[in-house]
């Protein structure tokens, strides 16, 4: 069970824009979506998550990514939002994420993937088995864009995380609502947002 005064280890989240599927299932590099990183990173600070790695391997969206924090790293008037987007970082290849946060953590972080799909066939994590394992090592969790992550990130992750509303008939949440979800699901009310 999730125990109150158990100690999470450092959680990472990355939103993905390549290799990501498109309405038609090609491979394809999505464009990033300007609203995605700032309500991103106010909801990874609001669930202590270390930190946010925005990844693209186009330079043009990298720039848009880092002008977008930058902005709200140098207005005075909105100390909160600097605070959270303090937490981001744009990188090119995912591959660089997971050597900074092997690197600072001293050891590799456990990799787990997302997707609204239910038929895939990589090893899926419980909610309680996630919450348990967060104790155990440091965590990258993955978010996908467009019509989510190619079969190559899915089978690559330790684990996948539940699809959100599996059932519905309708799972076609915003990244943003998936990502809060997600982090309120994993860690909640159980820490103090600190770690």
């Amino acid at each position: 069970m999730f125990s109150v005064i158990s100690v999470v280890k450092n959680l990472y989240i990355a939103l993905l824009h390549f290799p990501m599927r498109d309405r038609r299932g090609r491979v394809v590099a999505t464009a990033l979506t300007s609203i995605d990183v700032p309500d991103i990173a106010r909801t990874a600070r609001t669930y202590g998550v270390k930190r946010y790695f925005v990844v693209t391997p186009l330079p043009s969206q990298r720039r848009i990514a880092e002008r977008l924090r930058d902005f709200w790293l140098e207005g005075e008037e909105w100390s909160t939002r600097r605070e959270a987007l303090a937490l981001v970082a744009v990188r090119a290849e995912l591959e660089q994420c997971y050597e900074e946060i092997t690197e600072e953590e001293g050891e590799p972080p456990q990799v787990w993937g997302t997707t609204a799909r239910v038929d895939v066939p990589y090893p899926r994590l419980s909610w309680e088995e996630a919450r348990e394992r967060l104790l155990s090592r440091p965590t990258l969790v993955l978010f996908g864009t467009g019509h989510g992550m190619t079969e190559e990130v899915l089978s690559a992750c330790d684990a996948l995380l539940p699809p959100i509303r599996a059932k519905s008939g309708y799972n076609h949440l915003s990244v943003r609502a998936a990502v809060a979800i997600i982090l309120d699901r994993l860690k909640g009310e159980h820490d103090d947002g600190h770690g």
